[in-house]
């Protein structure tokens, strides 16, 4: 009789507790995240016309930017990224995901903005970026 009465009041207890460590607990705090997305073009850099020629084509994405073009219509005209098909967009990007230096220039970038022109490797090949935030969120 008594075994039942503990039972009765510990378990609803339990179930309480439970759902509030899932609902205000730690895994509550998300972490800060960006919507990115991105214009690349990549190059040979053995080969300077391969180059030049990347170069030229992130260069007129980006004076086509500065005039005020829709960065979504830009990236799926001239980048050579994967994300080319989807307007460039790599969805929400959480902190750890992207190289450091990447992360620092989208992560303090404010949404609609886009970065200057980044140019890095990947892997063996140039890569020249434009990164642009659409969204924020967690911050």
């Amino acid at each position: 009789m008594r075994t039942t009465k503990i039972l009765w009041l510990a378990v609803p207890l339990v179930f309480l507790l439970v759902i509030g460590i899932a609902l205000w607990g730690p895994g509550s705090k998300r972490k800060p995240e960006v919507r990115v997305r991105v214009i690349a073009t990549k190059a040979n850099p053995e080969d300077p016309q391969d180059v030049e020629r990347a170069k030229m084509k992130i260069e007129e994405a980006y004076e086509v930017l500065k005039k005020g073009a829709k960065f979504s219509q830009v990236a799926g005209t001239k980048s050579e990224a994967d994300s080319k098909s989807d307007d460039g967009d790599m969805g929400w990007v959480g902190k750890g995901v992207l190289p450091q230096h990447l992360e620092d220039i989208a992560f303090k970038l404010d949404p609609g903005q886009y970065s200057e022109i980044i140019q890095d490797h990947a892997g063996d090949q140039l890569v020249f970026r434009i990164l642009y935030v659409e969204e924020r969120r967690n911050f």
